[in-house]
Protein backbone atom coordinates (compact mmCIF):
# COMPACT_ATOMS: atom_id res chain seq x y z
CA UNK A 1 0.00 0.00 0.00
CA UNK A 2 1.49 3.20 -0.86
CA UNK A 3 1.31 6.51 1.23
CA UNK A 4 -1.14 8.23 -1.00
CA UNK A 5 -3.12 5.35 -0.60
CA UNK A 6 -3.01 5.20 2.98
CA UNK A 7 -3.97 9.12 2.87
CA UNK A 8 -6.90 8.62 0.83
CA UNK A 9 -8.45 5.57 2.76
CA UNK A 10 -8.01 7.97 6.57
CA UNK A 11 -9.97 10.63 4.84
CA UNK A 12 -12.80 8.76 3.74
CA UNK A 13 -12.67 6.85 7.17
CA UNK A 14 -12.51 10.95 8.63
CA UNK A 15 -16.43 11.00 7.45
CA UNK A 16 -17.35 8.33 9.95
CA UNK A 17 -15.43 9.14 12.88
CA UNK A 18 -16.74 11.07 15.76
CA UNK A 19 -15.30 14.71 16.60
CA UNK A 20 -13.06 13.42 19.61
CA UNK A 21 -11.34 10.89 17.33
CA UNK A 22 -10.93 14.08 14.37
CA UNK A 23 -7.94 15.44 15.76
CA UNK A 24 -6.37 12.22 15.90
CA UNK A 25 -7.30 11.25 12.59
CA UNK A 26 -6.39 14.36 11.59
CA UNK A 27 -2.73 14.28 13.02
CA UNK A 28 -2.03 10.96 11.13
CA UNK A 29 -2.97 12.18 7.89
CA UNK A 30 -0.47 15.17 8.31
CA UNK A 31 2.31 12.59 8.99
CA UNK A 32 1.77 10.51 6.48
CA UNK A 33 1.81 13.75 4.41
CA UNK A 34 4.94 14.27 5.17
CA UNK A 35 6.40 11.40 4.54
CA UNK A 36 4.98 11.36 1.19
CA UNK A 37 6.33 15.00 0.54
CA UNK A 38 9.98 13.32 1.98
CA UNK A 39 9.84 10.65 -0.09
CA UNK A 40 9.60 8.32 2.64
CA UNK A 41 8.07 5.17 0.54
CA UNK A 42 7.82 2.95 3.51
CA UNK A 43 7.54 4.39 7.16
CA UNK A 44 7.64 1.24 8.56
CA UNK A 45 10.66 -0.44 7.14
CA UNK A 46 12.53 3.23 7.46
CA UNK A 47 15.44 3.96 10.42
CA UNK A 48 14.55 7.17 12.02
CA UNK A 49 16.53 6.45 14.69
CA UNK A 50 19.09 8.61 13.16
CA UNK A 51 17.34 11.69 12.68
CA UNK A 52 17.51 15.11 15.10
CA UNK A 53 14.58 16.73 15.82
Amino acid sequence: MTNKEVIEALQQIRTYCTAPQLDNLNYVIEVMEKFEKAGVEKPLEADFSKLKN
